[in-house]
């Protein structure tokens, strides 16, 4: 973060010294949710969540922080429109300035193929309610992912606790063989996404037309599904990916890197050649 800081300073400081600072839109997010076994990759919120901070002198009063249910592809709308630019053809971003956004009632997500690792999942999420649509239920939520097992060493802890029984209910949740079909969610009293109200008859309306809002939308899109050469076309979706015994020597493998000392020089140990 110190890194980060130091660089963005520079940046910012170039704008000024080359009188280009009030003339100039600056955009700083980051490029995926929290790197946790829960988070990137995942459609939960630490999954989707990403920094969005946005500066432009005589524009955008400083120090404020809005609630609008935004998405990164609305930052290409804003900057078209901020140059002055009508696109050859729609976008599905809107202005970040708009009352469009302002008004917005819902945000959507996807997750398909990351890596050789192949899930699908459809998300549709107002101020309130979140709505999952696992279109591969069968599969777990932690199949094998190649670049989590080698570089989340989290993963390695948690499924040795797993294994051995020592998770409590809600931490166990996510290691399950499969997954419901729908995950419905009330943001606001659960944020942590941990009670899945899917069945709750009290909501089954609000439910549906969460759904029927992201099936419009997934038609909007063209969304292609699940077609049966991406469900063959993925690794081996076995669950769990290693015996305790192998999570347990992972877990050792892992040890002197992410304890080791400040300036101490320790190999990564899944680094690749």
């Amino acid at each position: 973060m110190q890194i980060c800081d130091r660089e963005i300073g520079d940046i910012l400081q170039r704008l000024e010294t080359e009188g280009l600072a009030e003339s100039t839109l600056v955009f700083l997010i980051g490029d995926n949710g929290r790197c946790h076994i829960r988070g990137k990759q995942f459609v939960y919120d630490p999954g989707l969540q990403i920094p969005l901070i946005v500066r432009w002198p005589g524009k955008i009063k400083p120090g404020q922080v809005k609630d609008d249910l935004v998405q990164t592809i609305d930052i290409t709308a804003t900057i078209l429109e901020a140059a002055g630019i009508t696109p050859p053809h729609p976008l599905h971003g809107q202005n970040l300035f708009s009352d469009t956004v302002k008004n917005r009632q819902y945000i959507f997500a996807a997750r398909d193929r990351m890596g050789s690792t192949h899930d699908a999942m459809r998300v549709i999420r107002s101020k309130r309610y979140k709505l999952i649509h696992n279109l591969m239920p069968e599969r777990a939520w932690l199949q094998y992912s190649g670049y989590k097992e080698d570089n989340y060493p989290m993963l390695a802890e948690m499924n040795v606790l797993n294994m051995q029984g020592k998770l409590n209910e809600d931490q166990a949740k996510f290691f399950a063989p499969s997954k419901p079909e729908f995950e419905f969610f009330d943001i606001q009293k659960d944020p942590h996404e941990l009670n899945n109200l899917a069945e709750d008859p009290a909501l089954a309306a609000v439910m549906q037309e969460l759904l029927r809002e992201l099936n419009r939308w997934r038609v909007s899109i063209k969304d292609q599904g699940v077609s049966p050469e991406f469900r063959a076309g993925s690794t081996p979706a076995t669950y769990p990916t290693r015996s305790l015994a192998e999570w347990q020597e992972c877990l050792e493998v892992w040890k002197p890197w992410v304890f080791r000392k400040p300036g101490e020089k320790v190999r990564h140990p899944f680094a690749k050649q």
